[in-house]
């Protein structure tokens, strides 16, 4: 398991630092809050701290968001959200 070719065939696709769901994540708030607001000054300081915290998060788990991701996916939501009440989960 610790031999370099097995390491990089299982290691995640990255783009300057930062697996694709993360950089899509970082593109998602950079981009979109550009789009709302029209402020290259929220453009720079989101792009640059969107970055920061995503890649702190990467170095810790870089699977974290997919696991997120496939959680809200593959969750039913509960016949409460369709009456409109919301989500409300009971034991």
């Amino acid at each position: 398991m610790s031999r370099p070719c097995f390491q990089a065939l299982t290691r995640p696709v990255s783009i300057a630092g930062l697996p694709m769901s993360y950089v899509v994540i970082l593109f998602g708030i950079t981009f979109g809050g550009f789009i709302a607001t029209l402020s290259f000054i929220y453009f720079a300081v989101a792009g640059v701290m969107s970055y920061v915290g995503l890649r702190l998060l990467a170095n810790y788990d870089p699977r974290i968001a997919d696991v997120v991701f496939i959680t809200m996916i593959r969750t039913p939501l509960p016949q409460s959200w369709f009456r409109g009440k919301g989500i409300i989960y009971r034991a």
